[in-house]
């Protein structure tokens, strides 16, 4: 099968590798389509502690079960699946009390276990059992069904930020999560969402989702223009969907008396 290989540090070679084999325990899945994931791109050019090339990177998976190795239960050949990126030990003592996304080993496809860019996958038994694995109806794409994992990010961010029917919601940066995080924040009950992008082209994109107030940060000072839209007082929730220190910097600029900022986007 062809993969792209990391094979080091800004060094990814696409290159004919064997199709992996399966035990009793695991399963084999046609790759369909895999989005590159930000931290895809830190890989590779910064590396992670773990990742240790060479290696098959990429989570954001979707595909087709392919092999199902006989003791695997609630899978089988011709399934469609969207794959995400952690997988719980399920020994700990977090995931045996159900907290998996706090494992200690912190288990992760497209990092320890092989990924996404390439013809097929392997699904070991841990990823089996206890994995971001699920099945997908047939009226789904697999190019949707890949973006379930950022999907669940996005929605995990907000609900953590505890987002409230009427709140104000500001949002920095216009990316693939910023657009997301746009849209579900009009659907859990946001009363104003205001995105904030510095590049045009993105914000050109982002007005084909549900932002009330797209600020040009290239061309506007972001700071002032918020707290004008907000009357004064800064938004209930703030989101930083883009890496950079300036952005992170603002949202503590941006946010009302008691409200919540979710750096979303890390440094």
């Amino acid at each position: 099968m062809k993969a792209a290989v990391l094979e080091d540090l800004n060094n990814m070679v696409v290159k004919e590798v064997e199709v992996p084999d399966i035990d009793e325990e695991s399963m084999l899945v046609r790759v369909r389509a895999c989005a590159v994931c930000g931290s895809d791109i830190r890989i590779f050019r910064h590396g992670n502690p773990r990742v240790h090339p060479p290696q098959i990177i990429g989570h954001e998976i979707a595909g087709e079960v392919v092999e199902v190795g006989s003791n695997v239960k609630g899978f089988k050949v011709g399934d469609r699946v969207a794959i995400g990126a952690d997988v719980p030990c399920g020994e700990c003592e977090w995931c045996q009390n159900g907290l998996g996304n706090n494992c200690g080993i912190n288990y992760a496809i497209g990092y320890q276990f092989p990924g996404g860019f390439a013809e097929y996958v392997v699904l070991n038994p841990i990823t089996v059992r206890f994995g971001p694995v699920h099945k997908i109806s047939g009226d789904l794409s697999f190019e949707e069904a890949a973006l379930a994992e950022p999907l669940a990010c996005c929605i995990n961010g907000l609900e953590l930020s505890r987002l409230g029917l009427g709140e104000a919601v500001v949002i920095i940066g216009a990316g693939p999560a910023g657009c997301m995080l746009a849209q579900l924040s009009k659907v859990m009950g946001a009363s104003k969402v205001i995105m904030s992008q510095r590049s045009k082209k993105r914000l050109q994109l982002a007005k084909k989702f549900k932002a009330d107030i797209l600020i040009s940060a290239s061309e506007e000072n972001f700071v002032d223009r918020v707290l004008k839209e907000t009357g004064g007082k800064g938004a209930d929730v703030v989101v930083t969907a883009c890496a950079s220190s300036q952005a992170q910097e603002e949202a503590l600029l941006v946010v009302k008396n008691r409200g919540r900022v979710n750096f979303f986007r890390q440094i």
